[in-house]
């Protein structure tokens, strides 16, 4: 997972100052909407995080 990211990072051409998707593409698996406070994310490495 790092090398993707890494790979996906090398690609800029320009210091990130607004969201990309592809990053964000290359570390999130899926999101899980639970309701609208309440979010999951969980990423390529099976890392989860909750978002409320």
């Amino acid at each position: 997972m790092l090398n993707s990211f890494s790979k996906e990072l090398r690609k800029q051409e320009n210091i990130l100052t607004e969201f990309d998707e592809g990053l964000w593409g290359s570390l999130v698996d899926f999101m899980t909407v639970h309701s609208k406070e309440n979010i999951e994310v969980t990423f390529k490495d099976g890392t989860t995080i909750r978002i409320v």
